[in-house]
């Protein structure tokens, strides 16, 4: 819903006729009048644009808004995200000085916190400032009590891994309502006050969203610890892990892609992801991120890895038209940080699955060697690009049923 505010205000083009002046309307207690709003620049009644705008503006001052507290939102944003914003940041926005103040949090490390989990200015803060509410204020606060616990550099690590995740959640939400919500309902023609009733509901979904997410967040942490117990290398040191890693992407993705409407690309790319998590969760592997058209996970078992492997290259083949799947896989120790993987095993997996024909998974023997049950056939030895001497690789042809 940001998205609204950042629209000029002229996207409304339904209501009263185009250009014809609001009349009639009756003086409410406590309800500015249109010679008032137009005063203050809210309301043009010779614009096209502002048809509707009068009973917007009424319920915006059913809200508790003045026309004060309008136009400086408005100046930051659009009519019909006024109390959206509201409802979605609440309070007011504190500069720094008033934020240190409350926090008790040391400045250096308020700011690396600050930056970590990705605060930037929003509207209504002060020129300059970014704008801190008093629950913000008391999650850093917070935040900084984790340094009693963990080394600094690995706290604001962990930090940026939760801001960058928020963000994308954040993303994901907006693009929703936008393409959902708002882009039909500007299609429709329908009004501001329509709008602003939408965007401040879809706020109100944000206000209990942090507890449900709770025992998911607990749920992802608990199979990560055990994660990292099947895959444990050494007794003592905790950050290496041996994984199978796998990279799936689509060849003529490119080619194909290139010519679909940006709606149809879309779907194809939801598609893509949503099969690719459904598949790969069937054979307990594990999404680790989306590159474009190529999907990268790890998998405790290696087994499981050629078993998800050949399933996204069986999917993909027949739910995506257009393009034809291929994969690389290998096995051996990786460094594990912030929720990715590294090292020699994860460049190998990558590069080997530029090497794979269409249709075709190509393996490192040490993978080959570990996943006893599954069927392969001799490759060669192949130059792999950051590679010093050719790798002896095979091909994936057959896993167990089951």
């Amino acid at each position: 819903w940001p998205a609204a505010l950042a629209r000029p205000c002229s996207a409304t083009r339904a209501g009263r006729p185009a250009g014809v002046p609001l009349v009639g309307r009756p003086s409410l207690p406590g309800v500015p009048s249109v010679e008032e709003y137009t005063a203050a620049g809210l309301y043009e009644p010779a614009n096209p644009a502002h048809s509707g705008r009068v009973e917007l503006l009424d319920w915006l001052t059913e809200q508790g808004f003045t026309v004060a507290e309008i136009q400086r939102w408005v100046m930051c944003g659009s009519v019909s995200g006024v109390a959206g914003d509201r409802r979605l940041v609440p309070g007011e926005r504190h500069d720094r000085s008033v934020a240190l103040a409350r926090s008790g949090v040391p400045a250096e490390e308020f700011d690396a916190i600050s930056l970590a989990v990705g605060f930037v200015p929003i509207h209504g803060a002060a020129p300059g400032e970014v704008g801190y509410t008093d629950a913000e204020i008391d999650a850093i606060g917070a935040l900084g009590a984790l340094g009693a616990m963990f080394a600094d550099p690995e706290v604001l690590a962990l930090l940026r891994v939760i801001g960058g995740s928020l963000t994308r959640i954040a993303e994901a939400a907006v693009s929703l309502f936008l393409s959902e919500v708002e882009g039909p309902h500007l299609r429709a023609g329908l009004t501001e006050l329509e709008l602003a009733r939408k965007i401040y509901e879809g706020a109100g979904l944000v206000d209990g969203l942090a507890a449900l997410l709770n025992p998911l967040l607990r749920r992802q942490i608990q199979q990560s610890i055990e994660r990292t117990r099947l895959s444990s290398i050494d007794a003592i040191e905790r950050l290496n892990y041996r994984y199978a890693v796998g990279f799936v992407d689509l060849v003529g993705f490119t080619a194909h892609s290139g010519g679909l409407p940006t709606a149809e690309l879309a779907s194809f790319l939801g598609r893509f992801e949503a099969e690719a998590h459904a598949e790969l969760a069937r054979h307990g592997a594990r999404v680790v991120k989306f590159i474009g058209d190529e999907v990268m996970f790890v998998a405790t078992d290696p087994a499981a890895a050629c078993a998800a492997a050949l399933g996204l290259v069986e999917v993909f083949t027949s739910g995506l038209d257009g393009v034809v799947p291929r994969g690389g896989l290998a096995y051996g120790e990786v460094l594990l940080r912030s929720g990715d993987y590294y090292g020699t095993v994860v460049n190998l997996a990558s590069r080997l699955v530029d090497l794979a024909v269409p249709m075709e998974v190509l393996v490192s023997e040490p993978l080959a060697d570990a996943a006893t049950e599954c069927t392969f056939e001799p490759a060669g030895k192949r130059l792999v690009k950051g590679f010093e001497h050719p790798i002896t690789v095979r091909s994936l042809v057959a896993v167990p049923l089951g």
